[in-house]
């Protein structure tokens, strides 16, 4: 006997409840463009893939159709997918020069939205060769060039545009721009070679001070100077001021695993002066909770090759650097001396250095 159930065609019927989810399947009806990821409906993939088809389509057709596809994405703010789009057309190399051109335009266009300058202003260059008075082309270059801050480039981009059309007031504007920022770089770039002139003359002046003191500069060996650095102090320099050598000082208390400095401490100043001051009976430092830490308690050092070499708080700066065992570091901070701290009652411990 026959089956009687009626055998399945594999076509589902139409389902009224679900029209408007079934007609944004069908590539005519669609009203919302694919979302990121989705997958592609059957018959939109089938037109897909009619439309890509290297069998049914010239390169010109199937360039332009990827050009069509990035115009798509870019007027939908989808940059990243009009330049894939615009790649895609360009490495099918059809030979038609003039759509190259406006591929290469197009997708220079997109990586500037993107923030890619430089990648936009090389897809300007190659518009160019192919056809040297591309409005387009000559805009885009123009704005990389200035977003890169190459404002002789822009300049003469800017003049190539004019050149096409005289007229274009959005180059006139841009190239006026890119003059005025061109004046002020060559401004700015003169103020800093005078600075930095000055800076080695001071630095020279500096050196020779510190020679003619016999100071022991330490040049040749950075190990030496890889010392605690205070954050106040990395950009503190020694220098002249009425001829006298006045230098940053940062004072260490291995104790508490803390610092001080003194910015600007005079060759001629005595370390017991600034003492007196930074432990001040009166005013005592948060850490120093024992108030072990006043003037006359404390015992003074130095390093040399890890070694501490005590000395005389009651000596000027000056005394010091020019120890026969004390070596001044002349790298950043430039000629940065170290000081250790401790309570003279209390030795001086590994734990603490």
């Amino acid at each position: 006997m026959a089956d009687s159930q009626p055998k399945s065609s594999g076509f589902e019927p139409w389902n009224p409840d679900r029209w408007e989810e079934e007609m944004e399947t069908h590539p005519v009806f669609r009203t919302q463009p694919l979302k990121e990821g989705e997958e592609l409906p059957p018959l939109i993939e089938a037109l897909q893939n009619l439309k890509y088809d290297p069998e049914e389509n010239t390169a010109e057709e199937l360039a332009e159709a990827y050009k069509f596809d990035g115009n798509e994405n870019f007027r939908r703010k989808k940059y990243r997918w009009a330049v894939d789009n615009y790649t895609k057309a360009l490495e099918i190399k059809c030979k038609n020069d003039i759509l190259n051109a406006q591929l290469y335009a197009n997708r220079a266009t997109a990586n500037y939205y993107i923030g890619n300058y430089k990648k936009a202003l090389r897809d300007s260059e190659e518009s160019r060769k192919l056809k040297p008075d591309h409005s387009k082309a000559l805009h885009r270059g123009a704005l990389c060039c200035f977003q890169l801050q190459e404002w002789s480039d822009c300049i003469a981009w800017c003049d190539e545009g004019l050149n096409v059309s005289p007229d274009d007031k959005t180059l006139v504007e841009l190239k006026n721009k890119a003059e005025e920022e061109k004046k002020i770089a060559q401004r700015n770039k003169r103020k800093a070679l005078v600075l930095e002139t000055k800076r080695k003359k001071e630095l020279e002046e500096v050196k020779s001070a510190i020679q003619e003191r016999g100071i022991c500069l330490a040049e040749d060996n950075i190990a030496e100077c890889e010392r605690p650095i205070h954050p106040a102090l990395t950009d503190a320099m020694v220098h002249l001021s009425a001829g006298r050598l006045v230098w940053p000082v940062i004072f260490i208390y291995p104790e508490y695993g803390t610092t001080d400095y003194i910015k600007e401490f005079s060759e001629d100043s005595r370390f017991v002066d600034h003492l007196n001051i930074m432990f001040d009976p009166g005013n005592l430092p948060e850490w120093d909770t024992n108030h072990e830490y006043i003037a006359e308690n404390l015992q003074l050092y130095f390093t040399r090759e890890n070694l501490l070499v005590p000395f005389d708080k009651t000596k000027m700066l000056g005394e010091i650097l020019t120890h026969n065992r004390y070596d001044v570091c002349f790298f950043q901070p430039c000629g940065l001396t170290s000081i250790f701290m401790i309570p003279l009652f209390k030795s001086f411990r590994k734990p603490y250095y």
